[in-house]
């Protein structure tokens, strides 16, 4: 990875935690966005997603993390309906932040160890089990996808069923979605 694809990724984490922790009124906008960027993000490692059995596994694999971390986020985040007027609230705290943190600390030291630490090893894997390169990148872009996805749901859904109201406004798209 490059000095702007560390630069990139800090970015999207840091932003991610600034509109997401302590005590927030989201609207379907601030749900929706960190889904948005990291799609776009994800854009340009998606559009050709490495072939092979041993790639798919790998990516799989991103994705299944992903899943397991979205999943635990979710866990670490109060959903309630405020009653004074049935809107949405979220409350985020210290262990949602060192899970986003530990999820991108891993992110972090296996792009930095695949080109300082482990190299020899990563090469030789990828080249014995015909593994390209854009493997390891579309897998870590599925797992933050899908950890961004499953936690966003689960707050709409969550939402839902504690019958706190989410404004959808001018989201047509993503008004329609939710009825």
């Amino acid at each position: 990875m490059s000095l702007s694809d560390y630069l990139l990724y800090t970015g999207v984490f840091v932003a991610i935690l600034a509109t997401q922790l302590g005590t927030r009124r989201p609207d379907a906008r601030r749900l929706l966005l960190p889904v948005a960027v990291v799609a776009g993000v994800g854009f340009s490692y998606l559009k050709e997603i490495p072939a092979g059995d041993t790639a798919r596994l790998i990516e799989a694999a991103g994705l299944g993390i992903g899943l397991l971390f979205g999943a635990a986020s979710l866990a670490l985040i109060e959903v309630r309906r405020d009653p004074a007027d049935s809107r949405l609230v979220t409350v985020a705290g210290w262990p949602y932040a060192a899970l986003w943190t530990a999820a991108m600390a891993l992110r972090m030291l296996f792009a930095y160890g695949s080109t300082h630490w482990f190299t020899h090893a990563l090469v030789s894997f990828s080249a014995q089990h015909h593994v390209p390169a854009a493997t390891y990148g579309t897998a870590f872009v599925l797992m933050v996808l899908a950890m961004i996805t499953v936690r966003t749901a689960g707050v709409l859904v969550r939402a839902r069923r504690t019958g706190a109201t989410v404004d959808f406004g001018t989201l047509g798209v993503a008004r329609r979605l939710a009825r």
